[in-house]
């Protein structure tokens, strides 16, 4: 017989932020790459096999963790994003490069993400590589966006959350904030269950560039603050 039955994974596109991949260290751009990019359609027509379109990087069902949710899409305020930047119907815009391991299936998710964003008027080139050369090209940060996965090791948020801790292993993208990084060593060591789940929600809020959805008042100030001194700061 066989049975299905949802796996605690993720895939996901990683977008290397150092300062020499300008302009995907602005925050905009990054929001309005996610706004354009129609999950539902890649799910129901490319991989068909009972994906669910993520809106949130820890995946959806956790015991006792609520989610706090990227912006949904819309190729509209996509475009507007990209004007506020700096890139209105793309112009100025250099060619951006997705970069996968060999695989039919990478390939055509990739193929329709490049379409999706070129309808921001962006140049989107494809780079297929061994699984080695991508490994290392990955761990280099020697890419602007790639494609990547990962499989929960227990049902816990901590198990992806703590993959974008500042320089962390699995990070591999040039992204750092001190707030985020803070909230996820603290949760290590609470001991009240519920509060080390909001704890982890205003980390995945940080992350999901949705501070609005930041539930400690404490923590908000902090971003606000970090924010004005920063204004490139975002998830």
């Amino acid at each position: 017989d066989l049975y299905n039955d949802a796996q605690l994974a993720k895939y996901f596109y990683r977008i290397n932020v150092s300062e020499d991949r300008d302009p995907l260290n602005d925050p905009r751009v990054r929001e309005a790459l996610n706004m354009a990019m129609n999950k539902a359609v890649i799910c129901e027509f490319v991989t068909k096999g009972g994906q669910l379109p993520a809106r949130s990087f820890v995946p959806p069902g956790l015991p006792g963790y609520e989610n706090s949710m990227c912006t949904p899409y819309d190729l509209q305020r996509a475009k507007e994003l990209l004007a506020e930047a700096g890139y209105p119907n793309g112009d100025g815009f250099r060619p951006m490069e997705i970069l996968y391991n060999t695989n039919e299936g990478h390939r055509d998710i990739a193929e329709v993400i490049q379409q999706q964003w070129k309808q921001l008027g962006i140049d989107v080139r494809l780079k297929n590589v061994a699984w080695g050369v991508y490994l290392d090209l990955q761990k280099q940060q020697k890419y602007d966006v790639c494609r990547a996965g990962w499989i929960g090791d227990y049902p816990d948020p901590n198990t992806f959350l703590d993959m974008f801790v500042t320089n962390g292993t699995n990070n591999q993208t040039g992204w750092s904030n001190t707030i985020y990084d803070r909230l996820i060593e603290d949760a290590k060591s609470e001991s009240d269950a519920a509060r080390r789940m909001v704890m982890f929600r205003d980390a995945e809020a940080i992350l999901m560039n949705n501070w609005d959805d930041v539930g400690d008042d404490d923590v908000r100030a902090e971003l606000e603050s970090q924010r004005q001194q920063d204004p490139s700061a975002g998830g």
